[in-house]
Parts: C-alpha cells; sequence; structure tokens
C-alpha cells in the first residue's frame, strides 16, 4: 500500500477545536518514514540502497514531518506563537537521528522566519534548537535507560505462560518464516522486527518474495503490536515507561506559568505505546509513520487527550478511565498516581 503524498497535507483536521482555551499543549509524534533498520538474510532486496541508509528518514519520512507542522499551525493558530521564541516552546527528540531530523523538518514548517527573524531572503527556514540525552540516559521518550528491577520483569513476562502461549499457537507460523527468512524467527519480538521490515519495502513498492502470499500480514501485524505490548505489561512496567513521561507532563502543568505553552517530543512507535498503554487504553497499537498523541491542559485545567495512529486516520480521543468529565489536572494525577514513579532510580534497584 502506496501512502499517497496529497492525502498528507490535508488530513490531519479535527484534532481538539477551541484553541483560545489552550494554557498548554504537548504533542508527541513519532518520526516520519524510514528506511528498513535491517533486513533478513533471503531478503530479495537486501542490496537495496536506501536514501541516507538504514533506518535513516526517508525523503516522503521529510515529507510527512513537513506536513505535520504545518497542520499544527492550521490546528493551533491562536494558540502556537506565530513568532519562534525559546521561552514559548521546547522540542526534545529521541537520540536517533531520524527523531532529531523529523523534529527539524517539522519545525521548519511550523515556525518559519518572519520579519525580523528573516536571515536568509532566499531561504524561510531558521535553526531551532531540539533537545536530546545520550540512549542510555533516555527515560523520557527513547524510554532506553537502564533499568535492572525492569529488565528483570521483562526477561520474566517474555518467558511468562501468557507469551509462551502466544508463541506455541504460532509455531507453524514461526517454522515457516524461519524457513523462508533463512534465519530464527521463534518469538514475537522477531516477528515484529520482520513486519517492520516488509511493510516499509510494500511501501516503497518493492515487490515481496512469493512465499508471503501464504502469511497474513494483518496477522504479522497483530503479533508485531503484541510485542510492543509486552514493555508494558503489567503496572510495574507502565510506572518505569509512561510513568516518567507522564510525570514530566504533569510537572510542567502544575507550573504551567514557569514553563513553555508548547512541548513537542520527536519518539518512537514503542513510546506513543508505552504512554497510552499506561493511561489504559485497551487495543493493541503499532503506531504508523506520524501517528501523534496530544494532551491539552485548558483555562479550567481540563485535561483532553487524543490520538491518531498515522498521518492520514482520523483522531480518537483518550480518556483515564473513571476520570469525571471534565478530568481536571487534579483529578487526572490523582487517577495515575499508582503509575507515577516517586523516585524512577531507586525503583530501578540502582
Amino acid at each position: 500500500m502506496t501512502l499517497k503524498c496529497s492525502y498528507i497535507l490535508f488530513t490531519l483536521i479535527g484534532l481538539i477545536p477551541l484553541t483560545s482555551s489552550l494554557r498548554q499543549l504537548h504533542i508527541v509524534f513519532r518520526h516520519g518514514e524510514r528506511a528498513p533498520t535491517e533486513t533478513y538474510k533471503n531478503d530479495p532486496h537486501i542490496n537495496t540502497t536506501w536514501s541516507g541508509g538504514w533506518g535513516h528518514l526517508t525523503n516522503r519520512g521529510k515529507f510527512e514531518m513537513y506536513s505535520l507542522g504545518l497542520k499544527l499551525r492550521q490546528l493551533y493558530p491562536d494558540f502556537i506563537p506565530e513568532y519562534y521564541f525559546p521561552e514559548d516552546v521546547k522540542v526534545l527528540s529521541s537520540y536517533a537521528d531520524r527523531c532529531l531530523m523529523s523534529a527539524e523538518a517539522l519545525l521548519a514548517a511550523l515556525f518559519p522566519p518572519k520579519g525580523k527573524q528573516i536571515w536568509n531572503e532566499n531561504l524561510l527556514w531558521q535553526p531551532i534548537p531540539v533537545h536530546y540525552v545520550p540512549r542510555s540516559q533516555d527515560n523520557l521518550i527513547a524510554m532506553k535507560a537502564a533499568c535492572k528491577n525492569y529488565d528483570e520483569e521483562l526477561t520474566r513476562v517474555l518467558n511468562s505462560a501468557v507469551i509462551k502461549n502466544i508463541d506455541e499457537e504460532n509455531s507453524q507460523l514461526y517454522d515457516y518464516l524461519t524457513k523462508h527468512t533463512g534465519q530464527p524467527v521463534d518469538t514475537i519480538g522477531k516477528v515484529e522486527l520482520l513486519y517492520n521490515t516488509l511493510e516499509i519495502e510494500l511501501l516503497h513498492n518493492l515487490t515481496l518474495p512469493s512465499w508471503t502470499k501464504n502469511v497474513s500480514m494483518e496477522h504479522l501485524k497483530t503479533l508485531a503490536a503484541r510485542s510492543l505490548e509486552t514493555f508494558t505489561e503489567n503496572d510495574f512496567m507502565k510506572r518505569m515507561k509512561g510513568g516518567v513521561f507522564l510525570k514530566h507532563v504533569i510537572s510542567c502543568m502544575e507550573n504551567v506559568e514557569k514553563n513553555p505553552l508548547l512541548f513537542l517530543y520527536s519518539a518512537h512507535d514503542l513510546t506513543l505505546v508505552n504512554i497510552l498503554n499506561t493511561l489504559g487504553y485497551k487495543s493493541m497499537l503499532k503506531p504508523g509513520f506520524g501517528a501523534s498523541f496530544i494532551i491539552e491542559m485548558r483555562n479550567s485545567s481540563e485535561i483532553l487527550m487524543q490520538y491518531r495512529n498515522d498521518i492520514v486516520s482520523d483522531p480518537e480521543p483518550i480518556v483515564v478511565k473513571d476520570c469525571p468529565k471534565p478530568c481536571t489536572l487534579d483529578q487526572f494525577t490523582k487517577k495515575l498516581e499508582a503509575f507515577i514513579p516517586l523516585d524512577w532510580s531507586k525503583e530501578c534497584g540502582h
């Protein structure tokens, strides 16, 4: 299935209206389309040259992010300042080049220089800082910082009866994939990696090998989504992953007068899954390129949230279970209390 670029510019309408009542806005988005991060032994396209290299943002991915920036400007014309000033906007990114580049492409559309900010009449672009920390220290966006107790729990989950049952139910599929890919495919995590590669090759109109005709791509996608879900399989894991991000958002909102109006987070599919699972989202997710999650705080301290699974899909409201309507910041915080780490490092066992 080929993503039509002509759709992208005009299909993000309708996220959340009434921008005049906004006080603070947090937008988390998955990077734009990328090249595969890896391939498999028998891949007929193993020698394909990807612009920018393996795992990097494609030209279509750059266009997706630029388009998202344009649409955010259209959606929040009265809230997002017309001119970029650092006290109004903070941009945080994963360490990954594709995320840093996605943030830059989005910002190029969101904040073109105007008036005295124009420094080159032939280039309506201005540099805007994008902040990140190394992967080994990042527990907020990439969520890859080492956490001993979490890592032990993840190992337990991956070896649990629940996951082993999934593997057993799909053993014939695993055998088939192993035979035709030329390498072991015996866990949902390995299925996820294979699915990601096949999906991107399809997006680039590369012909998949004939053996894939006997495999349901939708089923592979479901298994890939289940793989992502394992990282926040229980309350402790949610607390150590999505809870860190939600704690950050709550802190920014509690101190709204001292913080920027707009926070942008250039992230990964797993970032979104971790956050949404922590919020109690019930459906398994396989976020597409450019998927976005928005948290708004309004004048009444009401919290509104919305998610869209890719650039072109319709927005879906996200609510916290049993939080009254309107769900105020105090109520939001109270309902999520069990998932907010008090001392992340200590709870990790460091």
